[in-house]
């Protein structure tokens, strides 16, 4: 009895002993403790219970009368304070010596915390069917690579007409091909990281045979108790379609950004992204790599840096684009260039926005500025001495006339007014050969020959300066078609004044050349005292000079004869280094 009062103090569950009529007859301490009545409360009197309690146990007892073993029901308990707990419920009968039925032992499990948790569960089971249901995005749970379920939302994507049209078959038959043979690998190694998958493209086929473009993400799940895979898929079919749409325009866009005839930039917060064909060669570039994640600043004259910056800062701020403006850039070799740039922001991201930059190449509309307002300058310089010489030269020659009786006579200071007088019908000279109108005579010259006999003419000037002359000739050469000795007169001229612009003696460089447009180039290249800067726009102006005794005319003589053959004069200078001369002419193919 002993061992037995033991037992039943010290097991879990609650235990109580009632005779046939429904007296408590034992319980123990477990019992205390679930019902809330101790044993005196309790011993002796019938069990209190609900009358849904007792007509409950009233069947349990005609059961076990009728000789059928109960086991284990579930049943709601009710304690003394008016507060229930669930049990798992055993009843077993007890017998006497004579083997007749004398009372009951019934054994209470409390279960309530079970009963909790899979309330809990269910309820979540509920909120989540209703939420995959309800889900606007497909979703799937397949196990051995066969569907074991499908929302509403999938059945849709799919095109079939219920659910029960998917589950069941095989996963294969809705993925497409070229996507399949990657599918055991993922679900390989979503089970082994155990978590959900990043984001993955797949291409499906419906019902229809269509084929779609979805995203989706895997996560292993317990699903009936069986381990599945859980799909949550995307349709993004719309998206590719805008995507390759997008894509097809962009290519479209970039052939004509590429091939368009400006130079264009792209920037992203002044980092270049892109340049157009056009806009490398400007820059006198190779190719695209060279330029890409540079800043634009860098190709910008220093000081222009302000305006562009404010420009820069200005485009993405507006929706329309801004003026052209006048800079100059510099090349990937350092030389600057004249041009005009236009800005748009084309893409306005708040963080870095893109802006576009049209540019376009004035050096050859300054070329030709200059050159029609050196002409215009010829033009009225010419006008001036057709009349200033005509004026003078008849009072000149009686001037000297006289000179040279005072001469006779020994008059004092007669050199000088002589020589002064000479200078003077020098300059006349000069306005005629430049104002007179002349019938030029055009023949087909080499000129490697006219150059080499102007070098003879020089020499003895090169000499007492001390001055080398180089020729290069890079052949072959095509004739030249043009008047030779106007030819003649320009060479000579500008070696003149290379020759004594280092009168300390030096080199002159000549070379000649074909360009690749057909015209023949002559660079002159001195070793001399170079030119100022702020008086290079005045070189070629009548009677602007940096020699003491010069009148400027001679190189105003030089522009008009190049001008009339049909080319041009480019002079670059550095002081204290030199000077580059180039005499650029078309060849009689030209």
């Amino acid at each position: 009895m002993l061992v037995l009062n033991s037992f039943l103090n010290l097991t879990s569950d609650g235990v109580y002993v009632i005779d046939l009529s429904g007296r408590v007859l034992e319980v123990n301490k477990k019992f205390e403790e679930l019902h809330g009545w101790s044993r005196e409360e309790i011993v002796g009197k019938e069990l209190p219970l609900t009358p849904l309690e007792w007509e409950k146990s009233m069947k349990v007892v005609e059961r076990v009368l009728r000789g059928e073993q109960v086991t284990v029901f579930e049943a709601v308990k009710f304690a003394k304070n008016g507060s229930y707990f669930y049990a798992d419920v055993t009843v077993s009968p007890v017998n006497n010596e004579n083997g007749e039925l004398v009372a009951f032992v019934v054994i209470e499990r409390d279960i309530t915390d079970k009963k909790h948790a899979e309330d809990r569960l269910r309820e979540s089971e509920e909120r989540y069917r209703v939420l995959v249901d309800c889900s606007p995005e497909p979703i799937v749970v397949s196990h051995d690579f066969k569907i074991v379920f499908a929302n509403p939302a999938t059945v849709k994507l799919m095109g079939a007409d219920s659910p029960e049209m998917l589950v069941g078959q095989p996963v294969s038959r809705f993925i497409h091909a070229e996507d399949l043979a990657a599918l055991p690998d993922f679900v390989d190694k979503l089970y082994k990281n155990g978590k959900a998958s990043e984001s993955v493209e797949l291409r499906l086929i419906r019902f229809d045979g269509n084929i779609i473009h979805t995203e989706y993400r895997a996560v292993p799940i317990e699903f009936q108790g069986v381990r599945s895979v859980q799909l949550l898929f995307r349709d993004v079919t719309d998206r590719k379609k805008a995507e390759s749409e997008l894509a097809v325009k962009e290519k479209e866009l970039g052939r004509v950004l590429k091939l368009s005839p400006e130079p264009i930039f792209l920037h992203q917060a002044g980092i270049i992204t892109f340049v157009n064909d056009m806009g490398i060669k400007l820059l006198k570039g190779t190719k695209i790599e060279e330029f890409v994640g540079l800043p634009i600043i860098d190709f910008v004259c220093p000081s222009y840096h302000p305006i562009i910056l404010k420009r820069m800062e200005s485009v993405v701020q507006i929706d329309d684009y801004m003026e052209f403006i006048e800079l100059k850039l510099k090349s990937m070799d350092g030389e600057l260039i004249d041009v005009e740039a236009a800005s748009v922001c084309v893409h306005k991201d708040i963080r870095k926005p893109v802006v576009q930059v049209v540019i376009r190449d004035l050096t050859e509309r300054k070329k030709t500025e200059e050159m029609i307002r050196r002409s215009d300058k010829l033009s009225i310089a010419g006008e001036l001495a057709a009349g200033v010489a005509h004026e003078i030269r008849n009072p000149l020659t009686s001037l000297k006339g006289f000179m040279q009786l005072l001469k006779s006579k020994n008059t004092d200071y007669v050199d000088i007014m002589l020589m002064e007088i000479d200078r003077i019908s020098y300059i006349v000279n000069e306005f005629i050969g430049m104002a007179k109108p002349q019938a030029l005579n055009f023949i087909k010259c080499d000129l490697r020959n006219l150059i080499d006999n102007v070098i003879i003419f020089m020499q003895p000037q090169a000499l007492l300066f001390n001055v080398q002359m180089k020729v290069n000739v890079d052949p072959p050469i095509l004739p030249l078609e043009c008047e030779p000795n106007q030819i003649k007169q320009v060479y000579m001229n500008v070696l003149k004044n290379a020759i004594e612009s280092m009168p300390q003696g030096g080199e002159v460089e000549i070379t000649v050349y074909m360009k690749e447009n057909g015209n023949i180039m002559t660079r002159i290249v001195d070793q001399g005292v170079g030119i100022p800067e702020n008086r290079m726009e005045r070189i070629g102006e009548p009677f602007f000079s940096l020699k003491e005794s010069g009148t400027g005319l001679g190189l105003m003589v030089c522009h008009r004869i190049i001008e009339a053959h049909g080319g041009m004069i480019t002079i670059r200078s550095v002081v204290n280094e030199g000077t580059t001369l180039e005499i650029e002419l078309p060849s009689s193919m030209g």
